[in-house]
């Protein structure tokens, strides 16, 4: 009788043909190797499917399940019915991961019995794996659904590893949304259930420009529909409290222009964000020492500028930019 996998590792893919290789190739290398691959091919009509049947013939631990195109809520969900695993991590065909990255959160999760979801931290790559000198995502330990409605903690769709108890109990991604659904989902496992975290950089977030996320007014709006959606399935959240989540959820673009090196865009969003609720904004270090940032990358000559970013990576984030995130120890 087949033992089921420890961990199922849930793919969503589309036109993917230049990247599920790659993809499939460093997943390999992981030191925790009792997983099983659902590749979800989302009505690709490029060689997508093909390409995953080729290393399933070499690696029985990789499936493949093929589907119409339904968006990437709906790709999740249908991997998430497909596999087998106790527990269920979600990688992006673009993004990459450490090689102990489930090694390491699957200990955690042993560790902390009472947590039904463990993150960390990613650090923002160019498309070949070069580090931008940036990470994000917060430390989840506990009893963390204030702070998730504040901001996306997990920030990133490869981040969680979570067990299938958890991901039934709330029901999986929203198919109702076309973007942000990751964030709809956080909000609503923290709401019922104890989070814990592996703080250190164990995804690389790969940031393209022609990228979803790059959709600055897109985003905002999928922001917004979130927690519209959270305030009527929660009535404590008080009118002053939603426009300050509304206004973080804006900051956050403003963060990721100046990353992008857009620098109007990125006071834009930042003037924008102070517009809709200042205090969340100016009543945190961390998000004043994005505003000085901004403030010296508008300034000073770009070299001095870039020489900043260097010294903030190595201070904050223990990070080199412009090395390979597989080198990160």
């Amino acid at each position: 009788m087949k033992r089921r996998p420890q961990v199922s590792v849930v793919i969503p893919a589309y036109q993917s043909e230049s990247r599920i290789g790659e993809t499939l190739e460093r997943l390999a290398q992981q030191t925790f190797a009792d997983f099983e691959v659902i590749v979800v091919d989302d009505g690709s009509t490029d060689a997508t499917s093909e390409i995953v049947r080729r290393f399933a013939a070499k690696d029985p631990r990789v499936r493949l399940v093929a589907r119409p195109n339904g968006g990437i809520a709906a790709a999740r969900n249908r991997g998430i019915e497909a596999s087998e695993g106790e527990l269920i991590a979600f990688l992006d065909d673009d993004d990459r991961w450490h090689p102990q990255k489930l090694e390491l959160q699957v200990a955690r999760i042993r560790e902390v019995p009472e947590a039904s979801v463990v993150a960390c931290f990613s650090a923002l790559v160019d498309p070949e794996g070069l580090l931008l000198g940036w990470r994000i995502g917060g430390v989840t330990e506990g009893n963390v659904y204030r702070e998730m409605l504040e901001w996306d903690m997990v920030s990133g769709g490869s981040v969680v590893l979570v067990t299938r108890r958890a991901l039934e109990e709330v029901g999986g991604f929203d198919v109702d949304l076309s973007i942000r659904e990751d964030w709809d989902l956080w909000i609503r496992l923290a709401r019922r259930h104890i989070f814990t975290c592996v703080p250190q950089a164990l995804v690389g977030y790969t940031r393209r420009l022609d990228g979803v996320s790059q959709n600055h007014e897109r985003m905002i709006d999928g922001g917004r529909v979130v927690l519209v959606k959270v305030r009527r399935e929660d009535p404590s959240i008080r009118d002053g409290e939603h426009r300050e989540f509304l206004a973080h959820d804006i900051f956050a673009i403003a963060c990721f222009c100046l990353i992008a090196g857009q620098r109007r865009e990125a006071w834009h969003y930042l003037l924008r964000a102070l517009r809709t609720g200042p205090r969340i904004i100016l009543s945190r270090p961390r998000r004043l020492g994005i505003i000085m940032m901004l403030a010296l990358a508008s300034l000073v000559p770009r070299t001095l500028y870039k020489r900043a970013v260097v010294a903030m990576s190595r201070g904050a984030f223990d990070l080199e930019p412009g090395t390979r995130f597989d080198a990160i120890a």
